[in-house]
């Protein structure tokens, strides 16, 4: 289990170094396979949370703060709802949940991926009620699923926002929701943290920052557009696994 933890943890952190985004997206329902999905996705919180805050130190040049508070404003409304509504659902139906968020965030992000390579930006950069959508759905699933990522991915296609700042401005998001999630969640919902020796949460912990560095170093070597296709594949793989379990499980 520590070894399937580990792999999964080490491929996600490279995606997210690389891309940005991609822990939750592709290590998310591998963990919620190995360890349970209250657990798993307890811990996809504050992994994702540790992986962007690591990640900021490089970035925080290029965040868009302004851009940044209208999202995490809106996530915020909606953290405690979600965790409320989290605390009555069975296994199954959680896991349900994590599987059909990866498989509907992927195909959001295929369909958007091909408005970017027409040029299409039907959303005003300058509008902040698509920024507080963006924000209210990321909270949503980071809470249910500890993916917050796709939303702001899709609006950051549809608004034409620069990559750079982009993968920039998505870090300190990403580590607040994942935090703000988390916190509720343990308040709110009693969510477990996996059961793990001393050890093995260092030996974790150390996955995540080792693959955070080989993604450091791959980073300027490999072809987003293939790094791209391995994110979606590997995350529609896991969502799909994890969704037929839980419809199993019913």
């Amino acid at each position: 289990m520590l070894a399937l933890l580990v792999l999964a943890i080490l491929v996600g952190g490279v995606l997210q170094r690389v891309t940005g985004m991609g822990f939750g997206l592709v290590a998310g329902p591998f963990i919620v396979l190995i360890v349970g999905p209250l657990e798993g996705v307890l811990f996809v919180n504050l992994a994702g949370a540790i992986a962007s805050t690591v990640i900021l130190g490089r970035v925080v040049r290029d965040v868009e703060w302004a851009k940044f508070g209208w999202m995490l404003a809106s996530s915020l409304v909606v953290t405690v709802p979600a965790a409320l509504l989290l605390r009555d659902v069975s296994a199954p139906v959680l896991e349900i949940t994590v599987g059909a968020i990866v498989i509907l965030a992927m195909t959001l992000a295929v369909v958007t991926a091909r408005l970017r390579a027409h040029g299409t930006h039907p959303v005003s950069p300058a509008a902040r009620w698509p920024l507080a959508v963006t924000g209210m759905s990321s909270g949503v699933g980071s809470v249910a699923a500890g993916i917050g990522g796709p939303p702001v991915a899709v609006y950051a296609v549809l608004s034409g926002w620069e990559p750079k700042k982009f993968a920039a401005t998505a870090q300190p998001y990403f580590a607040a929701n994942a935090l703000a999630a988390l916190t509720a969640k343990l308040v709110l919902a009693d969510a477990p943290f996996p059961t793990l020796d001393t050890w093995q949460w260092v030996v974790l912990m150390a996955a995540i920052l080792g693959g955070l560095g080989i993604g450091e170093v791959l980073a300027p070597r490999v072809s987003a557009e293939h790094t791209r296709r391995a994110l979606v594949a590997l995350a529609y793989v896991g969502g799909v696994a994890t969704l037929v379990r839980g419809v199993s499980g019913l």
